[in-house]
């Protein structure tokens, strides 16, 4: 993922947080987490690093860079997920060079076949893991080790779950979870009315407000079957770079391309059930999209550090 939302040039993991100690790049906020368990448990938690062919080189050079936060180099493995041509708003191929295609990362959903292609899941089983947690970079309040989100799941009898945070206004642009022909799926923003947004059930709980925040768990089997779908394309539509039939390089000031992305989600619909775990969006959730939200998201991850180290 490349962080030119946030004006940064490089993987969006390599972004640095100013934050009052020292600065820390999203990759090392999410290597805490990691440590902590490492410390509490007694036990290095292998971790997997999807990256796409645009920012792979640079995510591995990074973390040779930073040797490795610490964490040891043996339980991080890196592997590339597959791209697809963007085109214009006509379906036209758009050009990154002349005689080049613009292509694009196929979106996270792409984490399935990907870990499968490299043989990783394989990999998975020779360790003996049996759940596997999947996760954004961007969520600077994420708790990457969480047993109680872990143990809830077990107990619940799923193979998959998913933390949720409360949408607390009907039409605040978030994916929710719901059922489809009584499959769990996510209903996107924009296909939630507000009549769906407030609609509750026998006991006054509203149907459609438990938002994603790109939190799961998996079962090694789920992992297994989710790589063996056919996952649909979702189109997102762009301002992409591109170079004209003349070879001039164009500068779009609006959005004139689409994108096909893959979603982790879409793999949910094609299992029976999964399990939700509700957090406090104060708590849990403070991600890092755009230059908007990157002082807010920072204080909030500043007081909580402040409050741990509080405890």
């Amino acid at each position: 993922m490349i962080g030119t939302r946030l004006g940064h040039t490089g993987p969006k993991g390599t972004l640095e947080l100013d934050l009052p100690i020292k600065k820390k790049s999203l990759f090392e906020i999410l290597n805490d987490g990691l440590k902590t368990a490492e410390s509490l448990y007694s036990v290095t938690i292998p971790w997997y690093i999807m990256t796409s062919p645009t920012n792979e080189a640079a995510t591995k050079n990074f973390f040779i860079q930073n040797n490795y936060f610490g964490y040891s180099q043996d339980h991080v493995k890196f592997f590339t997920q597959d791209k697809l041509p963007v085109v214009d708003i006509q379906g036209k191929v758009l050009l990154r060079e002349p005689y080049m295609i613009q292509e694009s990362a196929n979106g996270n959903g792409d984490i399935y076949a990907a870990l499968a292609r490299n043989n990783l899941i394989q990999d998975m089983k020779s360790k003996n893991i049996k759940w596997i947690f999947i996760c954004g970079i961007d969520n600077i309040l994420l708790r990457t080790v969480d047993p109680l989100f872990l143990g809830a799941t077990i107990a619940s009898n799923n193979e998959i779950s998913s933390k949720t945070i409360f949408k607390e206004t009907a039409l605040e642009a978030e994916c929710v979870f719901g059922r489809v022909n009584d499959k769990p799926t996510i209903l996107k923003y924009r296909d939630i009315t507000l009549k769906m947004s407030e609609a509750t059930n026998e006991n006054g709980d509203f149907l459609y407000r438990e938002a994603n925040v790109l939190s799961h768990i998996l079962s090694i089997n789920a992992l297994e079957k989710s790589a063996g779908l056919n996952l649909p394309y979702n189109r997102a539509f762009k301002k992409t770079t591109f170079v004209n039939e003349e070879g001039m390089k164009q500068v779009p000031g609006e959005r004139n391309s689409f994108k096909f992305e893959k979603f982790i989600f879409d793999a949910f619909s094609h299992f029976d059930d999964l399990f939700l775990f509700r957090v406090s969006k104060e708590d849990e959730f403070a991600p890092i999209k755009d230059v908007v939200g990157l002082d807010t998201a920072t204080k909030r991850y500043e007081k909580k550090i402040a409050r741990f180290q509080g405890d």
